[in-house]
């Protein structure tokens, strides 16, 4: 990890002398000079910012107004805060970009965006449905399901839960294989069912306490849920999933394309 050009004294003297163009907003000002100290490593990755009275005051500014800087900076993916006695606000990585209606997968996704992702296997058990995932799948209630739980990482950070459920009829043997890799991969190369289409429900939501802990944000952290059914070529569900996303970590693209019989 590469060192910041500038400790913190100098950061608050580089606040004290900042000057304000009277056309802009204040935080739009803040935000620029902030930005350009990130993307010239001044600031590097992991970088702490000064305590935010700190540095209002360094600014000359309130700290409503340093707020707003901060605030796009971190939907930016350039920073990240944090709460309680370690709190504060770091320079993170920008955030890495998935494209959920891409069946690339998400392990290729982030290597491209980040390169460097990984996995890392939470449970993985064989058991009935149950009435949702049935309905998902096609299937009865009681019929058997793989259910595989992971955790997956962009670099180091965890990004995305991962609850995925797979028609045991379909996928035998299934939690034999290598599950920390590319579960579209195994489908396709393994089982001839590689998913061909998907259908996908998007729903903002908070981390909540079981959640936050593994994705190591707070509870009430704006999270993506992601409700997804995946089909194959014939059209049969091979796998239905819930992940839930850091939006703070990961950008989320839908792309699609225009039906010319529909124009």
């Amino acid at each position: 990890m590469k060192e910041s050009k500038i400790n913190t004294d100098e950061l608050l003297e580089q606040a004290q002398n900042l000057t304000f163009d009277p056309s802009l907003p204040a935080h739009q000002v803040v935000h620029g000079w902030l930005t350009d100290l990130i993307l010239a490593d001044s600031l590097t990755l992991g970088s702490k910012l000064p305590p935010e009275r700190q540095l209002a005051s360094a600014l000359g500014i309130s700290r409503m107004t340093l707020r707003q800087a901060l605030d796009t900076l971190q939907h930016e993916g350039r920073l990240i805060r944090a709460v309680g006695g370690r709190g504060g606000s770091f320079v993170s990585e920008p955030r890495a970009s998935v494209d959920i209606s891409n069946l690339m997968g998400l392990s290729a996704q982030l290597l491209k965006s980040v390169h460097s992702a990984s996995s890392r296997l939470l449970d993985a058990e064989t058991g009935p449905a149950g009435r949702l995932v049935a309905e998902a799948l096609q299937l009865p209630p009681d019929a058997e399901v793989h259910r595989i739980r992971r955790l997956r990482y962009a670099a180091s950070t965890p990004v995305v839960l991962e609850e995925s459920h797979f028609p045991a009829d379909l996928f035998p043997g299934l939690l034999s294989r290598h599950l920390t890799g590319s579960m579209y991969a195994v489908m396709g190369e393994e089982y001839g069912l590689a998913p061909f289409s998907s259908i996908e429900e998007l729903n903002p939501s908070v981390a909540g306490p079981a959640n936050s802990k593994l994705l190591e944000i707070g509870p009430s952290a704006p999270v993506l849920t992601i409700k997804r059914t995946a089909l194959c070529e014939d059209g049969r569900p091979v796998e239905y999933s819930e992940d839930v996303i850091r939006t703070d970590r990961l950008r989320i693209i839908v792309s699609g394309r225009v039906d010319p019989s529909g124009r």
